[in-house]
């Protein structure tokens, strides 16, 4: 066979695979549709999964194994044999889009997902900021990755009945932006109604599934995954009042001065024991400050609409307090009733944005403090 022929030939394969479509630019395929691409002509794509508990496992007999994340991961691989998949843990247990939308910066977009799932329905709940929280980690994962292929995923909790308290609201910030939503919500709600199953039958604790629970929410990820249609043109323009896309972390231990004068603080590693594995604190948290005196401050004059801290809980941890200009904008207790270190955070928009002097101050010495959060200019 001569060269040509063979080229042809090479051609002619890659179009019958779907990897090449006659005519058409890359920039004419949807993200999803490009993710697809990838997993059918068998190259690496990089999957995070970014959201709570559910999505890291809690109470699945082995999270790396039959959590739904774990059971999607292996079904895509079932279906692409070929493909290259590489997953990235970004899921914190009992933290919501407000801390997400700080950490995402740190924990997704610096692997460059070819698809990003975003969870947090359950632990956002009721609270009004979330649904900017969650618009901010829309926004800034498109900005930051726009061929990047988004899913919003909805779960569900109750010991009677399941359901979402966030359903309506993450339905319609993803249809806005043209984006999947994802919902196990009416599946599950129309086998429990058909007597398949109950809520304890799927749900070890009113909220986090067991194994059969995981199992069912993978087979529903997957199967509307598969069916997911083209995404719609992204928005400039966005649905809230997007206080959060700005939001952003600064490592305290940063903001110290020199060794030899730093009297007040000293830097030290996050905990390397967690009460929880998705709560351990070396793998969420660059870096940590511990007062040398028990009432040491730390300050930044900085440009802001917002601010808080990102900090470890700990047995017996003290008090901190967040100040603006001199006034205080929050106290927060560090003290964790577990015998090992979690993870804390705290935040508050300010009345006025603007140029501030942000201070955390000490209020003891069992603390240990890792990033602040800011948002705005």
């Amino acid at each position: 066979m001569n060269a040509g022929n063979l080229f042809l030939l090479i051609i002619g394969i890659m179009f019958s695979a779907g990897c090449v479509s006659p005519g058409a630019r890359p920039e004419e395929h949807s993200n999803m549709r490009k993710f697809f691409q990838k997993l059918k002509c068998g190259e690496e794509a990089t999957v995070a999964y970014f959201g709570g508990s559910i999505t890291w496992g809690a109470t699945a007999t082995d999270p790396l194994k039959t959590s739904w994340r774990a059971l999607l991961a292996k079904r895509l691989q079932r279906e692409f044999p070929a493909a290259r998949l590489v997953p990235v843990d970004a899921a914190i247990g009992g933290k919501g889009s407000d801390l997400g939308v700080f950490r995402m910066d740190r924990d997704v977009l610096p692997f460059r997902p070819d698809l990003t799932f975003v969870e947090f329905a359950v632990n956002d709940a009721q609270n009004p900021e979330r649904l900017e929280c969650m618009e901010g980690i829309l926004r800034k994962l498109h900005t930051g990755r726009p061929d990047m292929a988004i899913v919003l995923v909805i779960t569900g909790y109750g010991a009677e009945s399941f359901e979402s308290p966030r359903e309506e609201d993450y339905r319609s910030l993803a249809a806005y932006y043209g984006i999947p939503a994802i919902s196990v919500v009416p599946e599950v709600r129309r086998r429990i109604a058909a007597g398949e199953f109950s809520c304890r039958d799927i749900l070890t604790d009113g909220t986090h599934p067991n194994d059969r629970g995981y199992a069912l929410y993978c087979d529903i990820i997957f199967e509307q995954l598969m069916n997911c249609g083209d995404s719609g043109p992204w928005p400039e323009k966005p649905l809230t009042a997007n206080r959060f896309e700005s939001a952003r972390m600064i490592e305290l231990a940063s903001l110290l001065p020199p060794a030899a004068s730093a009297a007040a603080w000293r830097r030290e590693l996050p905990s390397v024991t967690g009460v929880w594995f998705d709560h351990q604190p070396s793998r969420w948290l660059p870096s940590v400050i511990v007062p040398e005196r028990e009432t040491a401050s730390l300050s930044l004059e900085t440009a802001c609409s917002g601010a808080g801290v990102y900090y470890e809980t700990v047995p017996g941890g003290d008090r901190f307090e967040l100040l603006a200009d001199g006034v205080s904008i929050f106290a927060a207790d560090t003290k964790f009733p577990w015998p090992y270190p979690g993870l804390g955070n705290r935040f508050q928009l300010l009345p006025v944005a603007g140029k501030h002097t942000i201070t955390v101050k000490a209020h003891g010495p069992n603390l240990r403090l890792g990033c602040l959060l800011l948002t705005g200019p």
